[in-house]
């Protein structure tokens, strides 16, 4: 776990692999939840059952092929946004995600979880790159790009 007082530095990570095919949306959360507990140190469960918890209130798919599963979390001193790429796209409740988002933020910050909602979503309406291209970044360019977005 992170300790120290809270910062405006977002940890940015691009899961290199693709989206398994044929898997559910609760499953894809539970992988990338899973993950970025790995990455972090922080509570695999909680970061699981938080994001899993907000996916049961209402799909988090927002179209142009892209999903942004999100969850404020207890116990984080500072935001992650962990993304996930699909070529094929995977089934998110019925549409095509090729771009998945997870972003975490502490429980005490709400204005940064509204903040990097709408700044990915206005990226990727106004980033000028079709959703292939996109899928098809590097992940070091991606992950380049979004951490100079998302800087609070």
């Amino acid at each position: 776990m992170f300790d120290g007082e809270l910062n405006n530095e977002t940890l940015v990570w691009v899961r290199e692999e693709e989206l398994p095919a044929g898997q559910s949306h609760v499953e894809l959360v539970r992988l990338l939840a899973g993950e970025l507990a790995g990455l972090t140190g922080w509570r695999k469960r909680t970061l699981v059952n938080t994001a899993l918890d907000r996916e049961a209130q209402d799909s988090t798919y927002l179209g142009y092929g892209l999903a942004i599963p999100h969850a404020r979390v207890f116990e984080i001193s500072q935001p992650a946004v962990y993304i996930a790429r699909s070529t094929a796209g995977v089934d998110w409740q019925g549409c095509p995600a090729r771009l998945v988002f997870l972003v975490v933020v502490p429980e005490e910050c709400p204005e940064w979880h509204l903040q990097l909602l709408s700044r990915i979503v206005r990226w990727r309406q106004k980033s000028g790159l079709t959703e292939d291209e996109m899928v098809n970044m590097p992940a070091d360019t991606l992950a380049a790009s979004l951490r100079e977005l998302l800087a609070l």
